[in-house]
């Protein structure tokens, strides 16, 4: 089936939104339109734009070389037309594709879960140019018991010709998360933490170890560990609605944070220094199939507001940046900027200098708030 096809019924699926008659609608109230531009220091730049609504979210970029390489385009999105009639349950759609030369990948998803939180999902990946199709069907059940939440799913994944069973499990409560879980190609793991809220402009500690093994399957891939942290944590990237995405796979169909098997997609991660306030770092660590491995650390700190400072000041974040493309081979690069929500626009600019490679990257980011 075409994708604009696909897609077409993923906008049919969310046109109430049309209708909402505003940003006080449940069809718009506390999404985003969110747009950055990305100059990488070896002098490729990416470019994304994405709509973030309660019923889709969806969005288009592109990678674009420099350097000889082709470019990359990558579109799709979801929706959740069943959003207000939750009697009905949930039901949530999925279609992106990526474009790169005579290459294009597409994948599709779905899942529908019933009020009393079983659910039933399946989707799929075909690749033009290649034998890594994937196929995948999956039962999921999800509740509270007392003040934990839990997550779990079980499925069938089929890749090159082998059949695979899996599942996945997650159990959180207002602070602590784990999760745990399998495909057959990977297995991947979280835990996270984030202390209750004092209040705005308080210490509010967050932090998230994500691990993924790409080892374990048919193919050899890389070992991934990624470690956030903030002393600021006030909603996104570090909020347990958001981890279930990264948590639960990418067969999970959550739609807090939906995700996929494609990469690049519109949904982009948040930078460092977006995840919080006062002070943000993250530690990325990959072990390749070849056994070399690559390492980036990177921290940010908000001068103003650990001074307590109550203006454009504390919206200004320095920070340092490590690399270790190769044990024994490590690069120092510094970074400066900006970042700021005045009512609903949310503005962020930073520039990095690699002092080893001599080389400048450059980012910018604006969100209206809906």
């Amino acid at each position: 089936m075409p994708l604009k096809i696909l897609l077409f019924t993923l906008l049919m699926a969310a046109q109430p939104c049309l209708y909402a008659g505003g940003i006080d609608s449940p069809y718009f109230k506390g999404g985003k339109l969110d747009a950055f531009y990305d100059r990488k220091d070896n002098g490729d730049f990416q470019v994304n734009s994405i709509l973030w609504t309660p019923i889709f979210k969806g969005g288009h970029g592109v990678q674009v070389s420099e350097t000889g390489g082709q470019d990359i385009n990558y579109f799709g999105g979801f929706a959740r037309p069943l959003l207000t009639r939750p009697e009905l349950g949930d039901l949530i759609l999925g279609a992106q594709e990526v474009l790169q030369g005579d290459s294009k990948q597409t994948e599709v998803q779905g899942e529908y879960r019933l009020p009393s939180g079983l659910g039933f999902g399946g989707g799929f990946v075909d690749r033009n140019l290649s034998n890594q199709d994937i196929k995948f069907a999956k039962i999921s059940y999800r509740n509270e018991w007392q003040s934990i939440k839990y997550i779990v799913s079980t499925q069938w994944q089929g890749f090159q010709g082998q059949d695979a069973p899996g599942g996945y499990l997650a159990l959180y409560n207002k602070q602590l998360m784990a999760s745990w879980g399998s495909d057959g190609e990977q297995w991947r793991s979280t835990v996270g933490y984030v202390a209750p809220d004092q209040g705005a402009n308080k210490l509010r500690p967050a932090i998230e170890m994500f691990y993924v093994d790409n080892t374990i399957g048919k193919v050899n891939g890389s070992k991934d560990m990624m470690v956030t942290g903030s002393l600021g944590f006030r909603k996104g990237f570090l909020g347990h609605e958001s981890r279930l995405g990264r948590a639960m796979g990418p067969t999970g169909v959550e739609f807090a944070n939906p995700l996929g098997f494609l990469n690049p997609n519109f949904n982009r991660r948040l930078t460092a220094w977006e995840v919080g306030d006062f002070v943000n770092f993250r530690f990325i660590h990959k072990t390749l199939p070849n056994s070399i491995r690559e390492e980036t650390l990177e921290t940010t700190l908000y001068p103003g507001q650990l001074l307590g400072t109550d203006s454009l000041v504390s919206a200004l974040f320095v920070g340092v940046g490590i690399t270790s493309p190769n044990p024994g081979q490590n690069g120092v690069s510094g970074l400066l900027g900006y970042h700021k929500r005045i009512d609903n626009i949310e503005s962020s600019f930073r520039v990095q200098h690699d002092f080893d490679r001599d080389d400048t990257s450059l980012f910018f980011s604006l969100i209206h708030w809906l």
